[in-house]
This record gives C-alpha cells, sequence and structure tokens, in this order.
C-alpha cells in the first residue's frame, strides 16, 4: 500500500528524509511494510556494526599505536553522546573492553532473558520499538522499563552485576524518586548500565504506576526472534511508542523524535488504533502534536514564522 499523500499542496506530508519525491517515498514505505519486526531489528543490527567497523577504523588510523583495550574503550566513548561521557567515563575507565562492532539485538535478548527469569515485568521502548514499528535505523542505546517491585532488587543488581557495570546506588536512588516521577511525567526514575564486553549503554526506566504506563505494560507485544541466539521480546506497541516519543518531543523537540514518530505512523497507516492514539494524547496534553503529525507536519517551534514549514 502506499503512504497517502494529500492532494492539497498546503497538506503535502513532510518527506522522512530531506529533499526525498514522494513516489520514492512511497516505495520505501511499501517496502518497510514487507519486513517483519524481527527482519527490521536484524537490519538495524547490521547497520550497527557496520557503524562500529567505520568508527573503529578512525580510532585505529588516529591511534594506530593505540592497544585492544584502548580501542575498545575509545569506541565505547565515541558511541555515546557528549552528555553521556562523563558518566559513562567512570563506569568505563577500568574494565576490558573488547574493540569489536556491538549486537544490539543480541543485548536486548540477553536483558529480556535475564528479567523473564526473575518474573520482571519489562518493555523495550525507545528506538528499539521504534524499528520494529517503523523504519530500520541504528541506535545508541536500548531503552527498557521496567515494573520493578522492591522484593527484585536484589535479584536484578545479582544479575545485571555478571555482564553489565553500573552503580547500585543507582538502582536505589532511582527507586526513591518513583513518587516524584508519578507526581511530575517531565521526572523519569531511571539508571544506566554498559555491557562489559563492548561499553554498549543500556537505559532502565522504572515504571512509576502512571495510568499511561499502566496501560503500556497491558498493550505490550511479544516478539518471536527466530535462529540460534534468538528469543523473545517484549516491545511496547506502536500507538504507545508513539505517544512516548511525542511526550518526549514536548519535553525536548528532536528532529529524530519526529522522524521516529512520522516513520511509525507511515509504516503501520491503518493499522493504528486512531481512537487510542487520541485518548492518550488528550491525558497527556500532547493532543496539538498528534494532530501535527498526523498530518505528516512539524509543529512550529517558539521562534518559527507560523507561516513555514520546517524540514528536517
Amino acid at each position: 500500500m502506499a503512504t497517502k499523500i494529500p492532494t492539497n499542496t498546503s497538506t503535502l506530508l513532510q518527506p522522512l528524509a530531506t529533499n526525498t519525491p514522494a513516489h520514492i517515498e512511497a516505495a520505501v514505505i511499501t517496502s518497510l511494510r514487507s519486513l517483519t519486526p524481527a527482519h527490521k531489528l536484524e537490519l538495524a543490527r547490521d547497520m550497527n556494526r557496520m557503524a562500529d567497523r567505520l568508527a573503529l577504523a578512525g580510532i585505529q588510523r588516529r591511534r594506530p599505536a593505540a592497544s585492544a583495550h584502548e580501542l575498545g574503550y575509545a569506541l565505547a566513548i565515541q558511541r555515546l553522546t557528549p552528555e553521556q561521557r562523563p558518566y559513562g567515563d567512570i563506569l568505563l575507565k577500568g574494565l576490558s573492553l573488547m574493540p569489536m562492532p556491538v549486537d544490539p539485538l543480541a543485548l536486548a535478548l540477553r536483558i529480556g532473558a535475564l528479567l523473564d527469569a526473575h518474573a520482571i515485568p519489562y518493555l523495550v521502548v525507545g528506538s528499539v520499538a521504534a524499528v520494529v514499528h517503523g523504519e530500520y535505523r541504528m541506535t545508541r542505546d536500548i531503552d527498557i522499563v521496567l515494573n520493578l517491585a522492591p522484593r527484585d532488587v536484589r535479584a536484578l543488581v545479582d544479575e545485571l552485576r555478571e555482564g553489565f557495570t553500573f552503580l547500585p546506588s543507582d538502582i536505589t536512588d532511582a527507586l526513591a524518586r518513583l513518587p516524584e516521577a508519578r507526581a511530575d511525567w517531565q521526572q523519569r526514575a531511571s539508571f544506566c548500565a554498559y555491557d562489559k564486553a563492548t561499553g554498549f549503554q543500556i537505559d532502565i526506566y522504572l515504571s512509576s504506576g502512571r495510568p499511561f504506563e499502566v496501560a503500556q505494560f497491558q498493550r505490550g507485544e511479544v516478539l518471536d526472534i527466530l535462529g540460534d541466539s534468538g528469543g523473545t521480546l517484549r516491545v511496547a506497541s506502536a500507538e504507545d511508542t508513539v505517544l512516548a516519543k511525542l511526550e518526549w518531543f514536548k519535553l525536548a523537540p528532536s528532529d529524530r523524535q519526529w522522524r521516529d514518530v512520522q516513520a511509525i505512523l507511515r509504516v503501520q497507516d491503518d493499522a493504528l488504533n486512531h481512537a487510542y492514539l487520541r485518548q492518550w494524547a488528550a491525558e497527556l496534553a500532547i493532543s496539538d502534536l498528534l494532530e501535527y503529525a498526523l498530518k505528516g507536519q512539524l509543529p512550529p517551534r517558539p521562534d518559527d514564522d507560523p507561516r513555514q514549514q520546517r524540514l528536517f
């Protein structure tokens, strides 16, 4: 099915990529609809591996005398954003990191199996969920929401410690922030963990129990990933991924978030539950953002001329 392009030129869908002709984008969307979620995750994994190989080649060229450990550390730090690097540096510096491409899909499956083994409810959200429901792309990290009971904290700490580096006190602090997160959606009770082999970042958010998060868990979808290293992943639904990304966009406008939303809306199209989207958009005070997204237009920002539509 081709992308629906409005005939009114004043409301043309904004292209997912700058200067992409409408007929090319329609073909891309049609192709994406033919891919299974598992296939898109595998393609995204391959993109991550390619990016790591290229980054590693650049590091080796700049630092030809670097040891394997130094190369692994430099690659891990390069994956992080400037804001993430100071904290990441603290936890990564003493690890014997390997200079090898990371496999985010294998990591996500590993964590999913760990959590399932202890019956800790979880959802994979963020960029990985966006790949499942939209277009495949690289990801800098894996975002997971946990419904963590106090009685499961010790088991979580013990299991994570086997393959990840983190500060246990960060989990305690995240639990202490839950009441604040429940009262104010802009606050998050979260902590970071890093894979001990590659330094890849895992962002773990604790569910505060607010109504939208309860709905997210109720509507989570289980994906079967086949193959020798396969398994299952519990992923947020397409609608909940759109809503969560619009909330993040409201907090910190980002072209990456908006593109993810647009890709999900166009790939999923008529399969989306629009009544659910509008119901929760009203509850979350993001109805205006949802309507712009459904029209395929980027909302004006405070310094924008309202007569102009911004392009990515």
